[in-house]
């Protein structure tokens, strides 16, 4: 595991955080030849599972698919990873862009010409 690597608290987190980043698209175990493929998120994704109410370690999970093999063709799930990954590259930009006019409101305030 990498120093930076986060390990979310519940399996509802890791997914949220799934949706924000870039998706790939890997073959099931059947290879090239099999008409499905698999959605995966473009990072390892960890979470906490409770194991039982008696146990007080929780167990660490890999947040594995988007969508797991059997469920899409491979031309839909081309098509699926391109749209999310178009959203979530328009998102960390329009995100950037409000971030650098914020620091410009900032600089005028500063300035004085606010």
């Amino acid at each position: 595991m990498s120093s930076n690597e986060q390990i979310f608290n519940s399996y509802e987190e890791a997914h949220r955080y799934s949706l924000t980043i870039p998706w790939k698209i890997e073959l099931c175990n059947t290879g090239e030849s099999c008409w499905c493929r698999v959605i995966v998120p473009s990072e390892p994704i960890k979470f906490k599972e409770k194991i039982s109410n008696w146990i007080r370690e929780d167990i660490t999970r890999d947040f594995d698919y988007i969508i797991p093999d059997g469920s899409v063709d491979k031309e839909t799930a081309e098509y699926v990873v391109e749209l999310h990954n178009r959203s979530v590259n328009l998102y960390q930009s329009q995100k950037k862009r409000l971030q650098a006019l914020e620091k410009l409101n900032d600089l005028d305030q500063e300035l004085g010409f606010e």
